[in-house]
């Protein structure tokens, strides 16, 4: 008891020393609580993107390896397009399904395209403001683009499967046919079903030919629902089939971004999966022998939905060990977007994490030299107290008694004021994160910036089009934070403390009293 009471009054006495003490404690206090809130801020905003989050994927062959196999060569020097080709070329829907068997996988639906091209239906192209035929633009893009690089998809490059590119730069219809397997397969931005203003849906695995185009189209063309539009493959003309329109959608994609009728969504013609498959199974039979390859050659896309981010990040492993080969890999627009949206408020986490570490050494070094000035400074009274009979030991906890109150009050202190300052301090910090983020967002997406760096790069995939960032935090400090706060105030008088302990164990009262040195 004795060595409390002293230990308090020792305080009052060296108050000067105490608050210098206090104030660096209370400076560390202060910035690793506002340090501990943000990255609290960070965890609770990514539980809370996560919540109603809708998460789907799709395998695409991986862009790296595409580039890398478009350097073979053949024995002229000159590049193997043939072999690039096949390499690029996406999976049959069987080879997708395989994979569609994953435990991770909640649902699976595909929808298969491929160009056509018609001599009765004008094709708008929003890229010269004209209905003109885009067969010689298309060709000139087949034939002078490099692998993976052509305009004019059908969705942005980045996201976009390189079968796909390839399949859109070598046809040479107006339109782009889209086989459906089910409404459910027109979600996100395809979610054809909530953008029609005329008519309905065909219904769904439809084996008849009736789709639905887009208002804009119609317009154009002078088109209404129940009529019947025909078409041809743009190989082989004499190959001619034709559609009932049953509803109108609205066009929501200006389609200035393409550069090919065939690109632009509002040329789209949407029916379901089950006649797209009959329509090119058909045209693998009218085109056989020398014109083989006239016939159709649809594409396939596969959409992976799961329950949540976690079974996203089982798949791929479930994925390679059904077989998946390493040329393909597994991506998400929506894991994609959420990572994105979380980037500023993940950066300022980094930030007060370093942050916190270089103040709570430099917290520490600035102690430990205050507590071996003060023992140097208190060594006769040292010599004194063990003079009379006080052990070392309690000596030690005397001066780590003194400590201990000195930071746990400071650390107190610094919580209530960080707390009250850590959210506007958070949401100021992230505020100019996000604006830093945004700038940088259209910068990249300026004319002539640089293709490979357009679009955010996360570990789900590119992302493209507008990002929703977390750009405010609403919650102050909770238990945890004081907890570790207190930690932190208990470290420190360790650190500091065990300093003073190290010199008065090292110290004779006999030559203390002596010297009064």
């Amino acid at each position: 008891m004795f060595v409390i009471k002293y230990a308090l009054k020792s305080i009052r006495r060296s108050i000067g020393r105490n608050v210098l003490i206090g104030i660096i404690v209370f400076i560390i206090a202060v910035s690793a609580c506002v340090a501990m809130s943000i990255q609290q801020a960070a965890k609770v905003a990514a539980a809370e993107s996560m919540e109603g989050l809708s998460v789907s994927a799709h395998i695409y062959v991986d862009r790296k390896y595409i580039m890398e196999n478009a350097q073979a060569t053949t024995a002229d020097g000159t590049t193997d397009m043939k072999s690039v080709m096949e390499n690029m070329k996406g999976m049959s829907l069987e080879e997708l399904q395989t994979y569609a068997g994953a435990s991770s996988v909640k649902d699976f639906y595909y929808y298969n395209e491929y160009s056509i091209d018609s001599d009765t239906v004008n094709a708008l192209n929003a890229a010269d403001d004209s209905a003109q035929s885009a067969t010689e633009s298309t060709s000139a893009t087949a034939e002078t683009t490099p692998p993976g690089m052509g305009g004019g998809m059908g969705m942005p490059m980045q996201q976009q499967d390189p079968g796909q590119m390839m399949q859109q730069m070598v046809n040479q219809g107006d339109f782009m046919l889209k086989g459906y397997s089910s409404e459910a397969a027109m979600t996100g931005d395809d979610n054809y079903p909530e953008r029609l203003t005329d008519g309905a849906m065909f219904p769904e695995h439809t084996t008849e030919n009736k789709c639905i185009i887009s208002d804009d189209l119609a317009t154009y063309n002078s088109l209404k629902v129940g009529d019947t539009i025909q078409f041809c493959n743009p190989k082989n003309t004499d190959e001619t089939f034709s559609f009932e329109i049953t509803g109108l959608y609205e066009n929501i994609d200006d389609g200035t971004a393409t550069v090919s009728a065939a690109a632009d969504p509002a040329n789209a013609i949407i029916t379901s999966y089950e006649v797209s498959k009959a329509l090119e199974d058909n045209s693998a039979t009218v085109n056989t022998g020398d014109d083989e390859d006239n016939a159709f050659t649809g594409n396939v896309t596969g959409t992976y939905v799961f329950d949540s981010v976690a079974d996203y990040d089982a798949f791929e492993a479930e994925a390679k060990e059904l077989g998946l080969e390493d040329k393909y890999k597994v991506t998400s627009s929506d894991v994609a977007a959420y990572e994105a949206g979380l980037q500023p408020i993940e950066n300022l986490k980094t930030f007060a994490t370093t942050f916190l570490y270089i103040t709570l050494i430099i917290g520490a070094v600035v102690l430990i030299v205050i507590s071996v000035i003060s023992i140097r400074d208190r060594k006769y009274e040292i010599g004194a107290l063990a003079a009379m009979g006080l052990k070392k030991l309690k000596l030690s906890f005397m001066f780590m008694f003194e400590i201990l109150t000195v930071t746990l009050v400071a650390i107190l202190i610094g919580c209530i004021i960080g707390s009250a300052a850590s959210v506007p301090l958070t949401n100021y910090l992230l505020e100019s994160q996000v604006q830093q983020q945004e700038t940088e967002d259209a910068q990249n997406q300026m004319p002539g910036a640089n293709m490979g760096n357009n679009s955010m790069q996360t570990r789900a995939g590119d992302v493209e089009g507008d990002v929703k960032y977390v750009s405010k935090v609403g919650f102050s400090v909770d238990f945890m934070v004081i907890l570790k706060m207190l930690l932190i105030g208990i470290a420190l008088s360790v650190v500091s403390g065990f300093t003073s302990i190290l010199f008065i164990l090292r110290y004779d009262p006999k030559q203390i009293l002596a010297s009064r040195d």
